[in-house]
């Protein structure tokens, strides 16, 4: 039966916001939101591993409630989403009610006014906008055939970083045989392919796709739920490489309990990255994320204020 549209007033969407950066960046995106969207809940998960402070300094400085990552966390490893999983369970614990959960990082930014964004998700059948494809498809976003393989399709440990510039010579060799890869981008990291202990096949594929993602809170509790399982699809992607780029689509498309549309409402380019980070927009980039069906974009520089005060100019 299809979903049947909510009462926009009776809907509340909880920002969540993953931050590493000092006060100024965050501090900026909180204001929008709060200013736009008044009604909604904030939350920020704070990583005090990078430097730029506590959870309670951050704290004080947004007031907006704020919890500490339990780890740090560590491009291309599975504790970059651990504060995802944690905010799912904060809410829970604190009672807090919502609908929806949108995921951010503190160099996103809205593209058009928020109530146009709520008022899409009060009206959407779909319980969850998120991009993803199968990851072995040779032909994906990422411009690379064999990425979903090498990323998920291996076992991966770290390798002491003395090790590095042996691994460089032996990754020459990665493509002339398939059970040991060596990785440098998120590494040292040295992996093993084994068929028999593999999870995925016919019945359970592997779907990657992008971090950032927009849930009915249904959805967010679900791949949580799974998470804390610890199960053994969940103990695989701890020992691959970004599994934040792909365990909760894994889990929700395989899962066939929701409707999922494949977008995430956010513009980022990716265009020349070989790091995994995209581009930081300037007022050059204006037209183009406001152009099109993009409710996000990432990522600004809090010090180059000139975008953000174009696009605060259309939130309102």
């Amino acid at each position: 039966m299809p979903r049947q549209p909510e009462d926009p007033q009776a809907m509340r969407v909880c920002y969540f916001i993953q931050n590493h950066l000092a006060p100024p960046q965050v501090r900026r995106l909180v204001a929008t939101l709060q200013r736009s969207r008044p009604d909604s809940f904030i939350l920020v998960g704070h990583d005090e591993f990078a430097g730029h402070g506590s959870a309670s300094e951050l704290r004080q400085a947004l007031d907006v409630d704020v919890f500490a990552a339990r780890e740090p966390a560590k491009r291309g490893y599975f504790s970059v989403l651990r504060p995802y999983f944690d905010a799912v369970d904060w809410l829970a614990d604190h009672r807090i009610a919502y609908d929806w959960l949108v995921y951010l990082s503190a160099q996103d930014y809205p593209t058009r006014p928020l109530r146009d964004f709520e008022a899409l998700l009060a009206a959407t059948g779909y319980d969850g906008f998120l991009r993803f494809w199968d990851a072995t498809d040779p032909v994906n976003p990422w411009g690379r055939r064999r990425q979903g393989v090498v990323r998920y399709f291996y076992q991966y440990s770290d390798a002491p970083r003395w090790a590095r510039p042996a691994l460089r010579v032996l990754r020459a060799m990665n493509r002339f045989q398939p059970l040991v890869h060596s990785h440098l981008t998120y590494g040292p990291r040295i992996g093993v392919r084994s068929r028999r202990l593999q999870p995925f096949n016919e019945t359970l594929r592997c779907y990657a796709g992008k971090q950032w993602t927009v849930l009915r809170r249904a959805c967010a509790e679900y791949v949580a739920e799974r998470v804390r399982s610890g199960d053994d699809l969940i103990q695989w992607f701890r020992r691959t490489i970004c599994p934040d780029e792909a365990v909760v689509q894994t889990l929700l498309v395989n899962s066939g309990r929701f409707q999922l549309a494949n977008d995430d409402l956010r513009y980022v380019d990716m265009s020349g990255s070989r790091d995994g980070r995209p581009r930081t927009l300037t007022a050059k980039d204006l037209s183009l994320i406001t152009s099109g069906p993009y409710y996000f974009a990432r990522k600004f520089d809090a010090g180059d204020s000139e975008l953000l005060d174009l696009l605060d100019a259309r939130i309102g």
